[in-house]
C-alpha cells in the first residue's frame, strides 16, 4: 500500500500486529526474546520501512520486499528474530561480554531433533555485535508439534516448551511453499 495510504490506517495497523507478535514472542529469560515471523509480520515490517523512508519508487519498494521476504518461513525452514535485551549502555557493555557468541546458541527442539538456529550472514559476534538477529531453523522434514526453544550458551541457559498450537501453527508455516 502507497505509504500515504498507510498513514490513514497505520495506527490500526500497529495495534494489529502487536497483537499477533504477542503471541509469536518467546521470552527466554531477562535477556533474550525471540519472536518467530510469518506473513503478517514480515509485510508490516515492509509497510513500516516504506512508510518511514517515504518510498514511491517501484524499484525502491521492491527492494524492500526483497530485504524482507528473506525472513519468511518456507520450505521446511522457520524464521525468527532474535532480541538482545539491555537497559542501558553500561548493562550493553556486561552483555557485549558475557553473551559472545549467543546468536549460535539457539536451538530448537522438535520432537527428538536438536536444530541449532543459523544466523544472518555477514553479522558475525566480534567484541561488540547486534542486538538484533535473524535466525533460520532448517527443520529437515521434521513436522513434531512438540518444540522447545533451548538456548545453550556457557554464561546463559534457558529453555521454553511451545504451546502445542502454537507449534503446529510454526510446522504448517514451515512447510509452505515460498
Amino acid at each position: 500500500m502507497p505509504w500515504k495510504d498507510y498513514e490513514k490506517v497505520r495506527i490500526n495497523k500497529v495495534r494489529e500486529i502487536v497483537k499477533i507478535k504477542s503471541k509469536r514472542r518467546i521470552e527466554l529469560g531477562d535477556r533474550l526474546t525471540l519472536l518467530f515471523e510469518n506473513r503478517d509480520t514480515v509485510l508490516q515490517q515492509i509497510q513500516e520501512m516504506v512508510y518511514l523512508d517515504r518510498l514511491e519508487r517501484k524499484e525502491d519498494i521492491e527492494r524492500e520486499i526483497k530485504i524482507y521476504s528473506d525472513l519468511l518461513p518456507c520450505n521446511g525452514k522457520l524464521k525468527a528474530t532474535l532480541y538482545i535485551n539491555a537497559y542501558d549502555q553500561a548493562d550493553l557493555m556486561r552483555v557485549f561480554k558475557e553473551l559472545k557468541g549467543i546468536y549460535n546458541s539457539v536451538f530448537l527442539k522438535v520432537g527428538d531433533k536438536l536444530i541449532q538456529g543459523v544466523p544472518e550472514a555477514g553479522r558475525e559476534q566480534g567484541d561488540t555485535f547486534s542486538t538484533v538477529q535473524y535466525l533460520t531453523f532448517d527443520l529437515e522434514g521434521v513436522t513434531s508439534n512438540n518444540i522447545e526453544v533451548h538456548v545453550i550458551h556457557e554464561n546463559y541457559r534457558v529453555s521454553k516448551k511451545l504451546d502445542a498450537e502454537f507449534a503446529q501453527e510454526l510446522i504448517r508455516e514451515a512447510y509452505e511453499e515460498c
